[in-house]
């Protein structure tokens, strides 16, 4: 590896797990179609990560997967080597940290501080044990039947369906379990999120006899991909705001339909989601995806965003509901009147940051308003401008800000800073 000499573009997968060997040789396929070198990583000398010693290994382009189970300080190394050395690594810097991020409690937590999606969230608690399992109970927080599970388990396994407190005795260990409580499927969805916006949806069902059996409604038993266009949009709007406020770029969201009621609950999120199932039922290429939005990231690096947010968007736009392709276009149009039907949904953006949605969307406005009418007034928001283009943009490419928001609304404040640097421009 120290004589190794990198060539146009090298993707580095860094997973050691057996049971991914079908991602991985998808990742290596779609480099192959690409033109892209490959490289995976099964570890990397402790000593050498201890000492930050990564410079001779091939990590420009990097999908970090998992080096050695739950070993998450490692994984913290490397992300922080990564980030400090500006290497495209998609989901670097998630909230939390991934020793968080995976936690289904943080999870929870998460959607609970999200204006939008909040309602989507489940009731989630700590077990600890069963006298504390009981408390939960009387004090109504969670009734039964409630759910036993692993903190940071994956396929549906190390689930409990417990119908009692008697059903308690039956455990024999409580630590890093949490209570959660059951909501009985119609069905389940994976919706995959990919650099803001939703590419794609699964529907799927498990075994309807045995409502313990969680590890058939994981895998799915009918599995089929949704194609009801309100059904999308609404699962896309909570999915992407799942993926938003974990800041997930690239994410498998579980979403959850109740049956009778068909209410919708956001199960989880999944930093390094699979797809072997996903791929064959949506006919979805996703590790292609994954390197699209890898190139992309890397070919804008040092550009400004007055070329980004433009090339952004237009490779996002037919992802969005047809009504956020029309109101992108008739901003940069500047066609009277059209913001008001999105004031209501700013409003909602709490004034927590510096540079949030609501007050970029107001200032912006504000603009837009002038601007129509007087054109030559212009120059008045050079400082606008300039504050704007300083702003690191989030990882989805607007200016949202990594903490809130989705595309659906990044698009209307990118719309607006576009239409703000032509009118500048043509003075």
């Amino acid at each position: 590896m120290d004589n190794y000499k990198y060539q146009h573009r090298t993707l580095t997968v860094m997973e050691g797990r057996e049971e991914n060997a079908p991602m991985v040789e998808g990742f290596k396929n779609a480099a192959k179609k690409k033109g892209w070198s490959f490289c995976q990583l099964l570890g990397i000398n402790s000593d050498k990560l201890a000492r930050f010693d990564l410079d001779d290994i091939p990590l420009d382009y990097v999908i970090f997967r998992e080096l050695s189970k739950n070993n998450y300080h490692e994984a913290e190394r490397v992300m922080y080597w990564l980030k400090t050395n500006h290497k495209v690594c998609i989901n670097a810097d998630v909230a939390g940290r991934r020793i968080s991020t995976s936690d289904k409690h943080f999870q929870q937590g998460l959607f609970m501080m999200d204006p939008f999606i909040k309602e989507y969230a489940l009731p989630t608690f700590e077990a600890k044990n069963k006298g504390n399992i009981i408390s939960y109970i009387e004090g109504e927080r969670v009734h039964y039947p409630i759910v036993l599970k692993d903190r940071r388990g994956t396929a549906g396994k190390n689930i409990t369906l417990v119908n009692s407190d008697s059903e308690l005795d039956d455990i024999s260990d409580f630590k890093n379990l949490l209570i959660e409580q059951y909501v009985k499927p119609e069905c389940d969805y994976r919706v995959f999120v990919m650099g803001g916006v939703a590419i794609g949806t699964m529907r799927k069902k498990g075994n309807t006899e045995n409502p313990g059996d969680f590890i058939s409604w994981s895998a799915g038993i009918e599995k089929h991909p949704e194609e009801d266009p309100v059904t999308l949009a609404q699962l896309a709007e909570i999915a992407t705001h799942a993926a938003a406020i974990s800041k997930l770029e690239y994410a498998g969201i579980d979403i959850l339909r109740e049956e009778g009621t068909g209410k919708l609950y956001l199960l989880e999120t999944n930093i390094a989601a699979g797809w072997p199932n996903f791929i064959p039922v949506t006919h979805i290429d996703i590790p292609m995806l994954v390197l699209d939005w890898m190139e992309e990231i890397g070919d804008n690096q040092n550009l400004p965003p007055s070329i980004t947010v433009p090339k952004y968007i237009e490779n996002r736009l037919k992802y969005l509901p047809a009504s956020i392709q029309e109101s992108y276009h008739q901003i940069l149009d500047g066609t009277p009147d059209i913001l008001e039907q999105y004031q209501a949904v700013f409003d909602k953006y709490p004034n927590r940051y510096l540079y949030d949605a609501g007050n970029i969307f107001a200032r912006l406005k504000d603009a837009y308003q002038t601007l129509i009418n007087s054109p030559e007034k212009a120059g008045d928001y050079n400082q606008l401008l300039t504050e704007i283009e300083s702003m690191p943009l989030s990882w989805a490419g607007n200016f949202i800000g990594p903490e809130v928001g989705t595309l659906h609304d990044g698009a209307i404040l990118s719309a607006l800073y576009l239409f703000l640097l032509h009118k500048i421009k043509e003075i």
